[in-house]
């Protein structure tokens, strides 16, 4: 009998282990632990004046790295060991298609709480009409659904080294990357006297465990699918506001497929990397419908937080 209890307990076990969150019934406000800097002018604005959401993205990391370092009190001559990972199997289309209908719905979520939504057309055709298109560190224009490779330098605590951003195809962007912006911002919000909300988010897929022992160190390599949302918001007054997720949201990994070798380091056959001598293989279609639930769940926890905070 008692063999049968325990062969249940672990069963159980499994079941919660493996169990998949379902995401309409989190409250992402309060388990992501977000704060809010919104000003009483910004949130004034926002029931005075048209929005424009200037900027929606998602960074799509393609290539990570992670290491584990030698520690202090292993032996002399244990090196540091790396692992680099490509995501495979997901297409640039799926994702594209998959961000037009996260930017329709969250403009939807933003008429839904009594925002005045504007395209920002008036807004991107005088600033290109200035020259500001031009410039190599900004976006200003319309975009045409197609990705933008990105090679980024390795931060401290950073494991992507390169991505994919992707934006809504057939809309009005005007951004900058500038870690100075100046009044890029300020000055094109007060002309036409609207606010700017900026959103983004940026996916990683891998995870990266380091064990150590006196004369070895190791480093396992799963999937591990995380969002972080960064939220700007800027008002006719030149005030910005943000919202910020103090931890990323960790996904189901029902999608992976596992690791798997590659031939060479010419990841192009991966579609999205640029190189890599591994790949964690996904489920298209399991990866982009963990990515759409996530998201569109969390876009609507975000539009009645922006209400709970301007009213």
């Amino acid at each position: 009998m008692k063999k049968v209890s325990l062969i249940l307990t672990l069963m159980l076990i499994g079941v919660v282990l493996n169990a998949q969150t379902d995401w309409s019934k989190v409250d992402f406000i309060k388990q992501y632990k977000v704060q809010t800097k919104m000003p009483g002018g910004v949130a004034k604005s926002f029931r005075e004046n048209p929005t424009y959401v200037n900027d929606y993205y998602i960074n799509q990391a393609s290539l990570m790295k992670g290491s584990s370092q030698p520690g202090i009190m292993q032996k002399q001559g244990v090196g540091a060991v790396f692992s680099e990972v490509a995501l495979g199997g997901v297409s640039a289309e799926a994702l594209q298609k998959l961000i037009d209908e996260l930017h329709a719905q969250f403009i939807e979520e933003l008429k839904g709480i009594g925002l005045n939504i504007v395209d920002g057309k008036a807004i991107v055709e005088a600033a290109m009409a200035d020259g500001k298109g031009e410039k190599k560190n900004q976006i200003v224009g319309m975009t045409d659904g197609q990705p933008v490779y990105d090679k980024v330098s390795i931060m401290e605590g950073s494991t992507i080294k390169e991505q994919n951003i992707f934006r809504p195809n057939q809309k009005y962007v005007y951004m900058t990357n500038a870690k100075i912006p100046g009044n890029f911002y300020q000055k094109v919000s007060k002309n036409e006297n609207v606010n700017m909300i900026s959103i983004g988010y940026t996916i990683g897929f891998a995870s990266f465990e380091g064990s150590k022992t006196m004369s070895k160190n190791r480093l396992t390599t799963t999937a591990g699918l995380s969002i972080t949302p960064t939220i700007y918001i800027v008002n006719p007054k030149g005030l910005f506001a943000w919202i910020t997720f103090n931890k990323p949201v960790e996904g189901n990994n029902d999608w992976s497929k596992g690791l798997e070798e590659t031939d060479s380091r010419d990841g192009s056959y991966w579609g999205l990397s640029s190189k890599g001598e591994y790949s964690l293989s996904a489920d298209e279609a399991k990866y982009v419908a963990e990515l759409k639930a996530i998201v569109s769940n969390l876009q609507k926890d975000l539009a009645a937080h922006i209400k709970a905070e301007i009213n």
